[in-house]
């Protein structure tokens, strides 16, 4: 992985390792059929190329999570008396693993094709292309009426473009929520070549046109999760301090929470309900004991409850909505909308823990600064901020949902953090640097 390596392949492979990467993030959105294959032949080559996964502490803790979900699967298989009666399928836990333990490779390999802020900028400037396709084809489901599914290359590639009851901004994502979740993470890019300086106006206007496309687009999608992480991710950009945004979200809260305490009228805040985005956000009852029936509060109390009911190695992958239905009766929810509980309910606390602390301690520290005087000197390696922020956001988005089910997403998520290791590679190599001239 480091700069000075000993090349193992010929510069022809090489070349064409780079090459698939960025066709295959650049195709990554709208054709994740091709996307996927240039990017397997892209990690293949740069698995080839890197030097030994073990060298690398921070792939430890995943090589354990991946050996001790194997052996969850293992004891499921040879052993179900452990689990609750219920009929379920085995072979979903298997089928559940390649959720996890291709991206733990694909978040080794990737960095590869990111080591340095030069690279970020290139595959960040390709994930902005390619979101261009998603902007068109959610305008015209969304003032056009054009739903799909559209096939293509004998449906190779599938646009869902749904019609649903709601006119909302879905593209060719199955879910507005899994739209706002791609939006969202790039939105970061996107602003940050609008703000990049530039000889050529038409980047200026191309990327400032971009920026405002993919903002308008995350609140067509009335995914109150992206909406409010769109908010998160422009505060971080312009210069807020974390601090200062927690403060903000806490004001709020403490807003909401006056309306189930002191009752106060629904009806009093009829004029925030002009406002079709504002709706979603205003609660429909204000009686305190309403809370607890809310869809998201009954997913995760059953989930929590899930988790000390086998805290050591879970329920298995789709386990929930069976555990859900017996425990709730209907409706059904097919995942627990917060990724740490759901790889806790799935394969028990102790993963769990190991993966998000592992995630957890690298953005720690992989934090750049967050000023906003950087905004004066922008240049290239201000990427590792917005890097950052992105990666922050995909991590958020998954606190009250899940969307990494989706291939294109995961996928997303794992190039990410991949990125982040390699911002924090960097940080510490300029540390010896600093102390071996002091």
């Amino acid at each position: 992985m480091h700069a000075t390596q000993k090349k193992k392949l010929p510069d022809l492979f090489l070349k064409i390792g780079k090459i698939c990467f960025s066709l295959g993030i650049l195709l990554l959105p709208a054709a994740f059929f091709y996307s996927s294959i240039l990017l397997l032949i892209a990690f293949i080559i740069a698995n080839i190329e890197s030097t030994n996964i073990l060298r690398d502490k921070w792939n430890l803790p995943l090589i354990i999570c991946s050996i001790l979900m194997i052996i969850v699967c293992l004891i499921s298989n040879f052993n179900p008396s452990i689990y609750l009666d219920f009929k379920s399928d085995n072979n979903l836990n298997w089928i559940g693993l390649l959720n996890w333990i291709p991206m733990f490779w694909v978040f080794w390999c990737a960095q590869y094709y990111l080591k340095n802020p030069d690279e970020r900028i290139k595959c960040a400037f390709y994930l902005v292309l390619g979101t261009i396709p998603i902007l068109i084809s959610g305008f015209c489901q969304y003032y056009f009426n054009w739903y799909g599914p559209f096939k293509f290359f004998n449906e190779t590639i599938i646009w869902y473009q749904r019609e649903i009851q709601f006119q909302v901004f879905t593209g060719p994502f199955n879910n507005p929520n899994y739209a706002g979740t791609w939006l969202t993470s790039i939105f970061p890019f996107s602003f940050f070549f609008f703000l990049k300086k530039t000889k050529f106006k038409f980047k200026k206007i191309f990327f400032s046109l971009s920026s405002l496309a993919t903002v308008l687009a995350i609140f067509l999608t009335n995914s109150r999760n992206a909406i409010t992480n769109l908010t998160i991710a422009f505060s971080l950009l312009i210069g807020l301090s974390i601090k200062t945004i927690f403060l903000i979200y806490l004001i709020f809260l403490a807003f909401i929470s006056l309306i189930f305490f002191l009752e106060i009228p629904i009806g009093s805040l009829a004029f925030l309900r002009e406002n079709k985005i504002l709706t979603s956000f205003v609660p429909d009852k204000n009686n305190f004991n309403d809370i607890f029936s809310f869809p998201r509060i009954r997913i995760w109390k059953t989930t929590i409850s899930n988790i000390f009911s086998n805290p050591f190695l879970g329920w298995g992958a789709s386990s929930f909505s069976i555990l859900y239905l017996l425990k709730n009766g209907k409706p059904t929810y097919q995942h627990t909308h917060n990724l740490i509980l759901e790889i806790a309910n799935n394969y028990g606390v102790i993963i769990c823990l190991i993966l998000f602390t592992t995630i957890f301690l690298l953005m720690h520290k992989s934090k750049p600064i967050l000023s906003n005087k950087e905004f004066y000197n922008l240049d290239n390696k201000l990427i590792n901020k917005f890097w950052w922020v992105s990666t922050l956001i995909i991590l958020m988005m998954h606190l009250t949902d899940i969307t990494y089910y989706d291939g294109r997403i995961s996928l997303l998520f794992w190039i990410l953090i991949a990125g982040v290791r390699c911002i924090l590679r960097e940080k510490n190599n300029k540390l010896i640097i600093k102390k071996s001239y002091s």
